[in-house]
């Protein structure tokens, strides 16, 4: 196992690591995936999961219809959005107001961030820019993010129970992400 993860290391470090920001190192990325993935399950659990089976119930047997691969769906957007917010890594700080990139090519990197981060690794993609780090950890993500997915699902739906069901997972993942950063409120930690 420690074999894979030095081969992994390196390949990170020497390949990946010369595309992106030089603070973005594999033993980063490491600790922010253990950091998010003990909440990740204890969410999932709690709440995602009797959300998940209140829907199935109550597509199938209240509204008559098959709800498992808007719920497939959902769930994977879940999890890839509870990660989403740290592509802002890929956001390099500006001094120069000039230098910022438009507010539509930063939520691109948003939206559509394995395209782009393709396009980014493979060299064809110039920097994004933004005056502050950490650009995508806010609430305000969290919305525009929410209107992105409805629109998403609105497109691929047409029951309101369908399209309701891909913002609702998205934002969630969105969310408890910002809550272990400590971006907004937690009201389940402990006190």
């Amino acid at each position: 196992m420690e074999k894979t993860r030095s081969k992994v290391t390196e390949y990170w470090d020497e390949l990946i690591g010369k595309k992106i920001p030089s603070y973005v190192e594999f033993k980063k990325m490491e600790e922010e995936i253990k950091e998010h993935f003990t909440f990740l399950k204890w969410t999932f659990k709690r709440i995602i999961l009797p959300l998940a089976i209140f829907y199935a119930i109550a597509g199938i047997f209240f509204f008559e219809i098959n709800v498992l691969g808007s719920l497939v769906i959902a769930l994977l957007i879940f999890l890839y959005s509870n990660f989403l917010p740290d592509i802002d890594f890929l956001m390099k700080e500006a001094k120069d107001k000039k230098l910022v990139s438009k507010w539509y090519e930063k939520y691109s990197l948003l939206f559509f961030a394995p395209i782009i981060m393709y396009y980014i690794l493979d060299g064809r993609k110039k920097p994004i820019y933004t005056l502050k780090g950490k650009y995508f950890h806010n609430f305000r993500t969290v919305l525009i993010y929410g209107v992105f997915l409805f629109v998403l699902g609105a497109i691929l739906w047409q029951e309101n129970i369908k399209m309701i069901i891909l913002p609702l997972f998205g934002m969630l993942g969105f969310s408890f992400h910002l809550m272990v950063d400590g971006r907004i409120k937690n009201p389940f930690r402990k006190r």
